[in-house]
């Protein structure tokens, strides 16, 4: 008997007892000698195939190792391909079957992470060549990727866990921290938890024929390129009504007392206004029916107005707005803490001017 023969034998044998979740699928020495084994629950995504060949100077020669996976990267299974056989160099002369299957049941289940690989390729790429180590952190043992996020001086960190089933469940996003306005902490936190969840959760109304063909799909780079994209931008958008930079320079001179004008205040449309300014706009006239609508010059890449109040169009693609808003943003303004109806708000501006009027004319009697 030869050493292919007796390779391809004791891995018949001792492959399935000693590989943790392993499978043979195949094992021949007749003709082409071929081994091939499923590594992996089948219920996980981290499942792979591993097809084992045997050159023709084996055992000098390394085993060659093909990898395939219906879910993990092609660039990772690729690259994990290679290290197996580099780790066969380390048993030439010797049987070397048994160890790579080893090699690679251990690998992967030592990098979890595996699973959104090409996902986190896709960031370090966003981040760009002038990111610090620190803005992308691996830590496989707690399966977390941890994001550092920057816009000027401006910061928000997350982690994101990825559970033992991902990407059938969404992306858990944790442990966040910045020094960003609340308001605005508070919606980098809600928007990109509803992201990764509608990455898992297929929507209420779909009809019998959507709800069969719905997939989930991975969440990690969706949820985290959000937060990326929008802390970026934080830094560098103007309140629409005095056309200055909403954010200070340095964090430190943010204003924490709500009730001060330069108060940071977010609306639906997505936009950012100094509180004073949103004020003064929502209180001079013109009052139209329906309310007033956005100045900004243009509509905002993160807006959320479809979702307030239903407002969305029948087909569900776009927010109400006016056939015509004339190059502005044109999404009615609307926010928690401004609820007036046009009565009202007519009402309080007539109450305003005729104090001012009174004023004016004590002013003119003591003259």
């Amino acid at each position: 008997m030869n050493i292919i023969d007796f390779e391809v034998e004791e891995i018949q044998k001792l492959c399935e007892n000693t590989v943790q979740n392993s499978k043979i699928v195949a094992c021949t020495s007749a003709g082409s000698p071929l081994v091939r084994v499923d590594i992996g629950d089948s219920n996980s995504y981290r499942q792979v195939t591993v097809c084992l060949r045997f050159p023709a100077d084996y055992p000098k020669e390394p085993i060659l190792v093909e990898i395939k996976s219906r879910t993990l990267s092609t660039k990772f299974l690729d690259g994990l391909a290679t290290l197996s056989e580099k780790s066969a160099r380390e048993h030439l002369g010797k049987t070397q079957g048994l160890h790579v299957l080893r090699f690679i049941q251990q690998y992967v289940q030592d990098n979890p992470l595996c699973v959104c690989f090409d996902e986190i390729q896709d960031l370090r790429r966003d981040l760009g060549a002038r990111a610090t180590p620190d803005q992308l952190k691996l830590k496989q043992r707690h399966s977390i990727v941890q994001l550092t996020a920057k816009g000027g001086e401006y910061y928000y960190k997350v982690s994101a866990f990825i559970p033992e089933d991902y990407p059938r469940q969404c992306v858990q996003l944790q442990q966040q921290e910045t020094n960003l306005p609340a308001i605005l902490l508070r919606y980098l936190n809600g928007q990109s938890r509803e992201i990764a969840r509608q990455c898992v959760e297929q929507p209420l109304r779909l009809n019998t024929k959507e709800q069969r063909a719905f997939q989930p799909v991975p969440s990690l780079y969706r949820a985290l390129k959000f937060c990326l994209a929008a802390t970026f931008d934080f830094h560098a958008e103007l309140c629409p009504i005095c056309d200055k930079e909403v954010l200070p320079k340095q964090p430190s001179e943010l204003e924490l007392d709500d009730s001060k004008d330069a108060y940071v205040e977010r609306v639906y449309c997505g936009h950012l206004f100094h509180q004073g300014c949103l004020k003064q706009y929502l209180q001079q006239p013109p009052f139209p029916k329906g309310g007033k609508l956005c100045p900004a010059k243009k509509r905002h890449p993160r807006s959320d107005a479809k979702y307030y109040l239903g407002g969305a169009s029948s087909k569900g693609k776009q927010p109400i707005v006016t056939a015509d808003n004339g190059g502005t943003c044109g999404i009615r303004l609307a926010h928690d803490r401004w609820v007036v109806n046009v009565k009202l708000a007519e009402s309080r501006w007539a109450q305003k001017q005729a104090r001012e009027r009174e004023l004016q004319e004590v002013v003119d009697f003591l003259k």
